[in-house]
C-alpha cells in the first residue's frame, strides 16, 4: 500500500466508520476534523466541507456578495477563486503579483478597490504565506473582508504565526496533492461567529439547527425532527458536506501533518542547494520572517519561449528523471475566461503574472522519502548539468 495512504491511522478510521458504531455516530469524524484544526491553528470555528472550493464559495456568500459586486483576486493561481466569483454573479477585479514572491501585490489591491469591491482573495501560492498583515490593514481600511485561499500552505508562518488565523476566513484544502489529503476536501476557518454561522449553513443545505460551532447533523437524529410539523431549513444552501471518508482520512492526515510539512521542506532544501550552482534560475523569494510549506518549489526558468521550455521537459524526461509542472494558464487566459466579457479588461492588467507564468517550472516536493528525494534531484542536476541553454 502507498505510504501517502497507510502511514497513520487512516485505515483504522476507515474501519471504525465502515463499523457505525455509537461512538462514531456520538462522535463523528468530521467534528473531529474540525476540532483538530481549531487547536492546530488557534481559531475560534472550523468547518470541513468536499473541498476548497466549496469553502471560498461558502464565505464569498457569508460575506455577503451578491451580482455585481467586485471581488479582487489574484491572476496566478488555480480557476476555482474567480469561477466561483462569477458564478454568483459578481464582477472579478485581478490585482497582479509580485515577481519575487509570486503572491499578490498589496499595492496592486489598493489601486483596484472600488465603492463596489466586497472582497479580496489573496492565494498563498506554492506554499507561500501571502503578505496577510498588510493586505489586513487594506481590509480595515475600507471594510473589505479577507478571505485567504490557502489550499497549498499547511503550517505557512508568517512572522511567527500560521497562516489562516488572521484574515476573515481562511481556507484550507485536502485535495490529492496537497499536504494533508482525502482525495477531496476543504476546511474554512474564522473566528467570527456570525460568519461561521452563514458560511456552515449555506454549506450544509441551508438547515436552520446548524451553528457557527459544528454540523449538528449527527447520525443520531433528535426525536424533535421527526414531528411532521418540524421546519427544517430557514435558508437556501448547498450541500458542500465533506463524508465521514473523507473525514477519517484527512484527521489521520492530520494527525501526522508536522511530519509531512517537515519532509517538505527537507526536501525543499536540496532544491535550494542544487540550484545555487544554476543562477540562470530563479528559485521563488521567500522574505524574512515567512516560513515556507512547500506544496511544490517553484523557480523562474530562463526559457523565454514556449519550445525551449518544452525542450528541457522532454530533455530530462527522456534522461529518465522525474516529471515536473508548468504553472497554469494566467487565469484570464484560460479559454473560458478569453470568451467573457471582461476579457478585455483583464487581458494585458497583470504583466507580472503574465512574464512569470510562462518561464515557471513547479519541482515536485511530495515524494515519499528523502532518499526518493535526492535520487531524483540529482537526476534533474545532472540534466541541467548536460542541456545546452546556449540556443536559448
Amino acid at each position: 500500500m502507498d505510504p501517502k495512504w497507510t502511514d497513520g491511522n487512516e485505515l483504522e478510521y476507515l474501519r471504525q466508520v465502515l463499523e457505525n458504531s455509537s461512538e462514531v455516530r456520538k462522535n463523528p469524524f468530521t467534528d473531529r476534523l474540525e476540532k483538530a484544526f481549531i487547536e492546530k491553528y488557534k481559531v475560534k470555528y472550523a468547518i470541513a466541507m468536499n473541498s476548497g472550493a466549496s469553502g471560498i464559495h461558502s464565505a464569498l456568500v457569508a460575506c455577503g456578495v451578491k451580482p455585481g459586486d467586485e471581488v479582487i483576486t489574484s491572476p496566478y493561481s488555480v480557476l476555482w477563486d474567480a469561477g466561483a466569483v462569477l458564478i454568483m454573479g459578481a464582477k472579478v477585479v485581478f490585482a497582479d503579483v509580485k515577481y519575487g514572491t509570486h503572491n499578490i501585490d498589496p499595492a496592486k489591491v489598493i489601486e483596484k478597490i472600488s465603492e463596489k469591491t466586497k472582497a479580496i482573495i489573496p492565494v498563498s501560492y506554492h506554499g507561500l504565506p501571502c503578505d496577510i498583515d498588510e493586505l489586513k490593514e487594506i481590509g480595515k481600511k475600507y471594510s473589505i473582508p479577507i478571505i485567504e485561499d490557502n489550499a497549498q500552505t499547511h503550517l505557512g508562518e508568517y512572522k511567527g504565526r500560521y497562516v489562516g488565523t488572521d484574515a476573515d476566513f481562511a481556507m484550507f484544502s485536502l485535495e490529492r496533492t496537497k499536504h494533508i489529503s482525502c482525495h477531496e476536501g476543504g476546511v474554512l476557518l474564522t473566528n467570527d461567529e456570525t460568519l461561521a454561522t452563514k458560511a456552515r449553513k449555506f454549506g450544509g443545505g441551508g438547515f436552520k439547527n446548524l451553528t457557527s460551532d459544528k454540523s449538528k447533523l449527527a447520525a443520531i437524529i433528535p426525536s424533535e425532527f421527526q414531528s411532521p410539523d418540524y421546519k427544517r431549513h430557514d435558508s437556501l444552501g448547498l450541500n458542500y458536506r465533506i463524508s465521514e471518508f473523507c473525514a477519517a482520512v484527512a484527521l489521520a492526515q492530520f494527525e501526522m501533518v508536522e511530519k509531512k510539512v517537515k519532509l517538505r521542506r527537507d526536501i525543499s532544501k536540496m532544491y535550494n542547494e542544487m540550484f545555487k550552482h544554476f543562477e540562470n534560475f530563479e528559485p521563488q523569494e521567500v522574505p524574512k520572517d515567512y516560513i515556507h510549506s512547500y506544496f511544490t518549489y517553484s523557480v523562474k526558468s530562463p526559457f523565454d519561449k514556449l519550445e525551449d521550455w518544452k525542450s528541457f521537459y522532454n530533455f530530462h524526461v527522456k534522461r529518465g528523471g522525474d516529471d515536473f509542472y508548468a504553472m497554469m494558464s494566467t487565469v484570464y487566459e484560460e479559454d473560458v475566461m478569453t470568451k467573457h466579457k471582461d476579457y478585455a479588461e483583464w487581458k494585458g492588467s497583470c504583466p507580472v503574472t503574465e512574464k512569470i507564468q510562462s518561464k515557471a517550472i513547479l519541482f515536485k516536493t511530495n515524494y515519499r522519502s528523502i532518499n526518493d528525494a535526492e535520487k531524483n534531484i540529482n537526476k534533474l542536476k545532472e540534466s541541467l548539468e548536460k542541456y545546452n541553454f546556449g540556443h536559448n
